[in-house]
């Protein structure tokens, strides 16, 4: 839904000007819109409403056109569907902004009205803007608004500059959330920059919207959208300062600035950091960090920092073999110079290249292991490291439990394994699941739970203890909406935990269904389980806002001793085993079900993972491991043994996390 679109896909890194000139007639002018070109923004939102004329908004798209700016244009999904003809003669309309801050009550219209306008004309973006937020509401409110509305890209705005000189001390958690669902469904994320006075907020300095810009960035960020282009009229009691263009016509410091910046420094690097994924966000030399942030730790790629404080923004490419890393150096003060070093793993990294925005090229660096960097308040600097070899790149993970150790393996696009390989560690009961590319393992020993995680490079965190339950029977784990949800089964009860973006843990908390088995599944947004008590196979969902639907039973099968669940091609894919028989079951996307499927295979344990548009059930029989294939047809591929360690007790498998639209 978000691939091949315009803004979200072009090379070109999204600028946008919110309040254009064309909100007053009189300045709805070809010279108006050159200025906006010129200050280096490419594109602009047109009109205000659905009463808006489309001659009105017709007379301004023709100006854009002449300029070179793209325009989405302002309208509900309704009104869109309706009047879009309008404009398709247009090359600068590419889009519709359907709706600004919605609440909750409206995701349903919203989605549906998103889905009618991308049925209409597909090759347009259906723009939503979210408000901002922060804490478990918003995660929760952000979560929904995915799993609902099925959005192409992720936009919202947060206003940090308050008009008593302070900083709002949840842009860096509001970040962290965003970033986060941006990379757990692959869409992209954007934000608005505040550059003018209002209610409550004070007028940026140039060094203040360069912080806000490269604070963006460092954390991913896709899209800068500026409130406001053009000061708005005072209304409903709200008042507006300058922006960069004042409520008559005049330019003031604050456009100088924004063309400053946006011409010499966000184009160029914007369209550098477009085709990268982010991968890691720190912040290094503070004293305390601020909430939401998390602290630079030494990895395979940077061993050490000193000096001033500085947000370290880490991409890769987005093909998972290459090793190179880039690495966006972002001044974490927009008042303060900051002197700042960071020493590079030198056994990873064999050069160092610091990004030239006047020429877009890399000036390679004489310390092929030290950078160090002066940035002026708010500035950042971009380099690239450079490293050899290859990554592997898994179309599935597995991992198995012999002889009570953890036994690793990858299957490499073309069905080639490699591993099982011992990765050590003590565990009676295993589940994983990837989340932007990066394989999170939860490990039961005892009855104490461990988090682990295998990153893209194939690098390995250490084990991290975050709970206890007592006689834990089954774990799972999906990753929804970029949030890594844990299942357990517990005495014969099941429990439900889940990582924040920070990194903190909200439970294990009592769910209270009774089950012997529980398998868990990401779908449209939402957290699926399947819980077997007894003969009783049943259905449960966690939806975005954080409640839970009514447990559903589905069917009845006896001596259930298995179960595996996965999405595939936007169904759930159901695999069990009973009676020593291998089964899978289908529920479609209209909600109903396939009935459990005899494969014809024997075995004692399944796991499952989508590849691609088919399913891959991973078998357990006789302590071996085989996998086979459910084509798109529902022919099967035959059993193929894995390989590895004999006496395998436990396994669980996971797929390709979503890719981000490009």
């Amino acid at each position: 839904m978000c691939s091949g679109l315009p803004l979200t896909s072009d090379p070109a890194f999204p600028i946008g000007a919110f309040w254009p000139p064309s909100m007053q007639s009189a300045f709805n002018t070809l010279a108006r819109f050159q200025e906006m070109k010129d200050a280096g923004f490419t594109f602009s939102f047109i009109g205000a409403s659905d009463d808006d004329d489309p001659a009105y908004i017709n007379s301004s798209l023709s100006f854009l056109d002449q300029v070179g700016l793209k325009a989405l244009v302002v309208n509900g999904p309704e009104r869109a569907v309706q009047v879009y003809p309008n404009y398709t003669s247009h090359p600068s309309f590419v889009g519709f902004r359907l709706y600004d801050e919605p609440a909750p009550d409206a995701f349903a219209d919203l989605a549906t009205g998103t889905a009618a306008v991308r049925a209409a004309v597909p090759t347009l973006l259906p723009y939503i803007n979210l408000p901002p937020g922060g804490g478990e509401d918003w995660r929760r409110y952000v979560q929904q608004f995915v799993g609902q509305v099925n959005p192409s890209q992720l936009s919202y705005d947060r206003y940090p500059l308050n008009s008593d000189g302070s900083d709002d001390p949840g842009y860096f958690a509001a970040w962290q959330d965003m970033r986060s669902a941006g990379l757990g469904t692959g869409l992209a994320t954007w934000i608005y920059i505040q550059s003018l006075p209002f209610e409550g907020h004070r007028s940026p300095s140039a060094a203040e919207l360069g912080w806000q810009v490269n604070v963006s960035l460092a954390y991913g960020c896709k899209g800068i959208q500026y409130f406001c282009y053009w000061t708005p009229r005072d209304s409903g009691g709200e008042t507006f300062g300058p922006a960069l263009i004042d409520f008559n016509g005049n330019r003031t410091p604050i456009y100088d600035a924004a063309k400053a910046l946006n011409t010499g420094w966000l184009t160029p690097v914007g369209a550098a950091l477009k085709p990268l994924v982010s991968e890691q966000v720190v912040h290094a030399n503070e004293s305390s960090l601020p909430a939401g942030a998390l602290g630079f730790s030494p990895d395979v790629f940077l061993s050490g920092t000193g000096g001033s404080p500085v947000i370290l923004g880490r991409f890769r490419s987005a093909d998972r073999k290459s090793r190179t890393r880039w690495l966006l150096v972002a001044n974490r003060s927009h008042s303060g110079t900051a002197q700042t070093t960071i020493n590079v793993n030198t056994a990873t990294v064999t050069a160092i290249s610091r990004f030239d925005p006047a020429t877009s090229t890399y000036v390679a660096q004489s310390n092929a292991a030290r950078i160090a960097v002066s940035l002026a308040p708010g500035a950042a600097a971009l380099f690239r490291l450079d490293a050899t070899g290859a990554s592997l790149d898994p179309q599935v993970q597995l991992v198995l439990v012999s002889g009570g150790t953890i036994y690793h393996a990858i299957q490499q696009v073309g069905g080639g394994w490699n591993g099982p390989n011992p990765l050590g560690d003590p565990a009676r009961l295993v589940a994983i699941s990837e989340i932007n590319g990066a394989m999170n393992l939860i490990e039961i020993a005892d009855d104490v739970v461990y988090h682990r995680v295998r990153a893209v490079d194939g690098s390995w965190s250490t084990r991290n203890e975050f709970g206890a339950l007592a006689s834990i029977a089954s774990v799972a784990t999906a990753a929804v909406v970029g949030s890594l949800q844990v299942v357990f089964v517990s005495s014969g009860v099941i429990f439900h935990a889940m990582q924040h973006p920070d990194g903190s843990w909200d439970g294990p908390n009592r769910l209270g269904d009774a089950a012997n088995l529980v398998a868990a599944t990401e779908l449209h947004g939402t957290l699926n389980l399947i819980e077997i008590s007894g003969a009783q196979i049943y259905h449960r969902v966690r939806y975005g806002n954080g409640e839970w639907s009514s447990r559903n039973l589905f069917d009845t099968v006896n001596g259930i001793t298995s179960v595996a669940v996965t999405a595939v091609a936007g169904e759930m894919n159901v695999v069990l085993v009973a009676g020593g028989q291998v089964y899978y079951a289908i529920q479609h996307v209209d909600g109903s079900w396939q009935w459990p499927t005899a494969t014809g295979d024997m075995a004692d344990q399944v796991a499952a993972s989508s590849v691609g548009d088919e399913l891959q059930i991973t078998e357990i029989s006789g302590g071996q491991a085989y996998v086979r294939t459910r084509h798109g047809d529902g022919s099967l591929s035959p059993r193929t043994p894995v390989g590895g360690p004999g006496q395998i007790t436990a396994a669980a498998t996971t797929g390709r996390s979503p890719a981000p639209c490009m």
